[in-house]
C-alpha cells in the first residue's frame, strides 16, 4: 500500500508544496518507488535470497566471508552463520550465541561487510503465521541493473469515484500465489465505478476482517492488457484514507496500479489476481521483464 504514502505526508508541508497539482505528486511517487526498488538499503532487489519458514521449522544462512554472493539459505539445522526459526508465531534468528527477536530482525542482522538479514511474520500458506528472512547484498547485480518504474502517462481519466457496497460476512477468500502456495484476505466489499465507458464492479480485499482495524483495502486485478503491456498475474490498485470503515464511496486512482513486487524478484510470496477488468487499463505501471 505504498502508492499513498508520498500523498499523506504532502499534508505536513509547507503551502507552496501543497499547490503541487495530482499529477505532480504522482511523479514524486515514482522516484519514491525507485528508491524502495533499488537504492534503500532494505530495497527490494538488493535481495539476495529468502527462507519462508513454518512453526517449528528452521532454515540456516551458509556462506563464506568476503563473497557476498555466496550467502544463501539452507533447509533445517546445520553448520552455518546464522539459524532462523518460528518461535509462537514469530520469526527469531540465533548467531554466534545470540538470539535475536522480530524487533532487532526488523532493523536488520549484519553478516558480512554489505550483507544482513531482516525478517519478518508473514503467511506461509492461507492464514496460517509464520515467517520470512530475507538475506540483503548491496551489491546485488540485479539492484544495479534496474533501470527504474514503467508507468503509462499520469490520466485523469483514470481517477474514478466508485460506489462501494461492503460485504457484512467480511468472508475469506484464499488467493494462490506465485510461490505455488496460498494466500488469505478478507474480501470487505465492491467498488462500482464507470470506466472507458464501461460500468465496473471490483472487489477488494484486506488483511483483516474487524471492520475498526480496516485502514485500508486492495483490489487485485487484470485487464485486456494483462500479459501484453502489464503484468500477466495482475497488478494491485490501493485505497486508503477513507475515513472509518465501511465507507460509502471511495476514490480509486488507477494511475498508482502497481505490480507486485513478484514481478521483479521471486523472493516474495505474491497473490494472483483473479478478478478482471474488460477494458484496457492504460493508466498505472507497466511491464518490462528484467533479470530478477
Amino acid at each position: 500500500m505504498r502508492a499513498f504514502a508520498l500523498a499523506v505526508s504532502l499534508t505536513l508541508m509547507p503551502a507552496a508544496a501543497l499547490a503541487a497539482t495530482p499529477q505532480e505528486i504522482w511523479k514524486a511517487s515514482l522516484a519514491d518507488d525507485n528508491k524502495g526498488w533499488a537504492t534503500a538499503p532494505h530495497a527490494v532487489l538488493k535481495i539476495q535470497d529468502a527462507a519462508y519458514i513454518g512453526e517449528g521449522n528452521a532454515a540456516t544462512l551458509v556462506g563464506v566471508k568476503g563473497k557476498p554472493q555466496s550467502y544463501h539459505w539452507v533447509a533445517g539445522r546445520s553448520a552455518g552463520v546464522l539459524t532462523a526459526h518460528v518461535q509462537n508465531g514469530h520469526p527469531v534468528v540465533e548467531k554466534d550465541g545470540k538470539t535475536y527477536d522480530e524487533t532487532a530482525l526488523a532493523k536488520g542482522i549484519p553478516v558480512d561487510t554489505g550483507v544482513d538479514v531482516t525478517g519478518a511474520q508473514t503467511q506461509v500458506q492461507a492464514g496460517v503465521i509464520g515467517a520470512r528472512i530475507f538475506v540483503f547484498n548491496q551489491q546485488n547485480p540485479v539492484a544495479k541493473a534496474f533501470k527504474g518504474v514503467d508507468y503509462y502517462p499520469y490520466d485523469p481519466a483514470y481517477v474514478v469515484s466508485a460506489r462501494f457496497v461492503p460485504d457484512p460476512k467480511l468472508a475469506p477468500h484464499a488467493f494462490r500465489t506465485s510461490r505455488g502456495t496460498t494466500k488469505q484476505f478478507y474480501h470487505v466489499g465492491d467498488a462500482t465505478f464507470a470506466l472507458a465507458g464501461k460500468t465496473v464492479t471490483l472487489p477488494f480485499y484486506a488483511d483483516a476482517n474487524v471492520p475498526a482495524k480496516i485502514k485500508a483495502i486492495s483490489a487485485f486485478f487484470m485487464d485486456g492488457l494483462t500479459g501484453t503491456e502489464t503484468y500477466g498475474s495482475g497488478r494491485y490498485v490501493d485505497v486508503e484514507n477513507f475515513g472509518a470503515f465501511p465507507p460509502k464511496t471511495i476514490a480509486i486512482d488507477f494511475n498508482y496500479a502497481y505490480n507486485p513486487n513478484c514481478a521483479h524478484s521471486h523472493f516474495f510470496t505474491c497473490p494472483i489476481a483473479l478478478d478482471s477488468i474488460a477494458a484496457d487499463v492504460r493508466a498505472g505501471e507497466r511491464y518490462t521483464p528484467g533479470p530478477h
